[in-house]
């Protein structure tokens, strides 16, 4: 095992971890789209969803003590924290209500709302390509939606309210990381949406019998397992390479949702996500070609 890991290229490892990331991902929209048909408050599977994150990460936080807790400027990160919460019960409501491919195509914008709130809040500036992208990437959004037709709907709405609180917690993140550790980020998140997921949940809490209790248990684990594989592929390969192969949630979302809940795309929701997908990848791209002209030269 440790030979054959040897032998497969940084980017290689980092690209099966994303493709583990996603496969695990899907597994989870599949199991909230699920519980959501057998009446389950989305709320309800936050919870259980956040709280095993927080049971993973014990063994991290029992090492660390307390400097795992420690947040130099705690309104930053509340703020961050309380974004993330929202953010993650309205993706939730939104893959439980809509076709899971066109909740995973919204959720995208994510890249398109990270670009904006960098100019906006981080003073971040952004050459003509990629304001000529961002564009292109929100028409995309329109097509998919369709608010002429009334196709833009409550779930379509808390989709793109997601992506754009997401997108809010990215930006913070890249300012919180300058002085919190990576395990602080990550247990702050998952501790404050369990605690604030919690009231909701007990207000619109139905007791899961045997065979949903074990839906609810791999909703946790695989939620965990794509976060904690997203993060290695992340480390192991090129950023700008593994924020594409990210876009392979996509085609397994679909899948999952034509085989499992017999959903079919229009034609406009794909077009509009191929506008969308287009144009994130696009962005992500020109930036890494602008971080390689930043970057200073390598000594001779």
């Amino acid at each position: 095992m440790t030979d054959a890991r040897a032998k497969l290229s940084g980017n290689m490892r980092g690209a099966l971890w994303m493709l583990a990331s996603a496969a695990c991902f899907t597994i989870m929209t599949a199991c909230i789209k699920h519980l959501a048909q057998q009446g389950f408050a989305e709320s309800q599977m936050v919870f259980f969803r956040c709280a095993a994150g927080v049971v993973l990460l014990a063994p991290a936080v029992l090492r660390s003590g307390p400097s795992a807790w420690a947040t130099p400027r705690p309104w930053v990160m509340a703020r961050r924290c309380v974004g993330s919460a929202v953010g993650v019960l309205l993706a939730f409501y939104a893959f439980a209500n809509l076709p899971l491919a066109t909740a995973q195509s919204l959720s995208f914008a994510r890249a398109l709302f990270v670009v904006l709130l960098a100019m906006l809040l981080l003073g971040e500036k952004v050459g003509p390509w990629r304001q000529g992208a961002l564009v292109v990437g929100f028409i995309g959004v329109l097509v998919m939606t369709r608010p002429t037709e009334m196709q833009f709907n409550l779930a379509a709405f808390a989709a793109l309210a997601s992506a754009m609180l997401m997108a809010y917690s990215v930006v913070t993140i890249k300012d919180l990381s300058r002085d919190h550790t990576t395990l602080s980020l990550v247990l702050w998140m998952n501790a404050a949406t369990t605690l604030l997921g919690l009231p909701l949940a007990l207000f619109g809490w139905t007791m899961p019998g045997w065979a949903d209790a074990a839906i609810f248990m791999l909703l946790a684990v695989a939620g965990v397992l794509a976060q904690t594989a997203f993060t290695r592929g992340l480390t192991a390969g090129d950023a700008s390479l593994m924020a594409l192969m990210d876009y392979t949630r996509l085609p397994m979302a679909a899948l999952a949702g034509l085989l499992i809940f017999h959903e079919l795309l229009d034609i406009w929701t794909v077009i509009g996500a191929a506008i969308v997908i287009g144009s994130t990848i696009f962005i992500t791209i020109r930036e890494a070609m602008l971080a390689k002209k930043r970057a200073p030269p390598l000594p001779h």
